[in-house]
C-alpha cells in the first residue's frame, strides 16, 4: 500500500509518519510539501491514501482533490487542517477522514487503524488467490499470473487468461473488476480488464480507439476505447 503525506509543516509529517509506521503493514511512504510535488507523485505512483494538508503554498488541498478526480486517480483523500468548518467541506467531496489540528496522538492511531482495515480489506495478504470453479473443482490463481479478462458478447461468459492457460469465470467482470482493482488491474474497455504490469505498448487504431499489446499475448491485442485511454495512460506512465 502506498501513502503520499502532503504537508509543508515537518511536524505534522513526523507525527503522521509515527502512527502510520505503527499501524499500518505493508506500506510505502512518499511526502510532498506543496500542491505541484503531491500531482506529480499522484500521477507516478497513484498512492491508495492520501493525507492533504488544505492550506498549501501553491493552492489548497481541496483544489488538489477535486483535479485527483479529473485525473481519475483513486486514491483516498484525508484531508488536514485548523477549522473544523473545513470538516462539512470534506464531507461533501467524501473524502476518508477529516483530521483537525493539532493533531491528537489517539486520533493518529485511530485513523491509521482504519487504513490498516482497508488495506486488508482490499486483498493485501500476499497468499491471496483467486478461486476458479469447475467440474473438477477449484483452482487457485494468483492475481499477478493473469494477464487479462475478457467478455463474450455472445454467450456473456467471462473468461480470464494468463501465460499457460484460459479458464471460464462464474464471476462477471464486473466483480472482478471489484476484486483486481487494487492488483494492479484496469478496465480499458467494456468487455476487458487488464493487468497494467503485462502492458508493453499502445497504438492507435481507429478513430480515437487504440490496441493494446501485452506480454504473453503480443498477437492479440486488446482494444482500448476513447473514454479509458487517458485514464489508462495516467496510470502507466511516468
Amino acid at each position: 500500500m502506498k501513502i503520499l503525506i502532503v504537508t509543508e509543516q515537518a511536524e505534522s509529517r513526523n507525527l503522521i509518519l509515527q502512527a502510520v509506521e505503527r499501524e499500518v503493514n505493508k506500506k510505502e511512504i512518499l511526502e510532498a510539501a506543496t500542491a505541484f510535488e503531491a500531482i506529480k507523485l499522484m500521477k507516478r505512483h497513484d498512492p491508495e491514501f492520501l493525507f492533504l494538508d488544505v492550506q498549501l503554498s501553491d493552492g489548497s488541498g481541496f483544489e488538489v482533490a477535486e483535479l485527483i478526480k479529473q485525473l481519475d486517480l483513486t486514491a483516498q483523500v484525508i484531508l488536514m487542517g485548523e477549522d473544523v468548518q473545513y470538516a462539512v467541506d470534506a464531507f461533501r467531496m467524501r473524502a476518508f477522514y477529516y483530521l483537525l489540528k493539532p493533531f491528537q496522538n489517539d486520533e493518529l492511531s485511530y485513523l491509521a487503524s482504519l487504513i490498516e482495515k482497508e488495506r486488508r480489506k482490499k486483498g493485501g495478504g500476499v497468499l491471496q488467490k483467486l478461486p476458479i470453479e469447475n467440474h473438477e473443482g477449484i483452482s487457485y490463481i494468483f492475481p499477478n499470473e493473469i494477464i487479462y479478462v475478457s467478455k463474450n458478447k455472445e454467450n456473456k461468459t467471462v473468461s480470464i487468461y494468463t501465460k499457460e492457460a484460459q479458464f471460464t469465470s462464474a464471476y462477471t467482470l464486473q466483480e472482478l473488476e471489484d476484486k483486481l482493482t487494487s492488483h494492479h488491474f484496469l478496465r480499458v474497455h467494456k468487455s476487458y480488464l487488464v493487468n497494467l504490469l503485462y502492458i508493453k505498448g499502445l497504438r492507435p487504431y481507429y478513430n480515437g480507439t487504440y490496441n493494446l499489446y501485452l506480454a504473453g499475448c503480443m498477437d492479440c491485442p486488446i482494444p482500448v476505447s476513447r473514454n479509458y485511454v487517458k485514464r489508462l495512460r495516467h496510470k502507466i506512465e511516468i
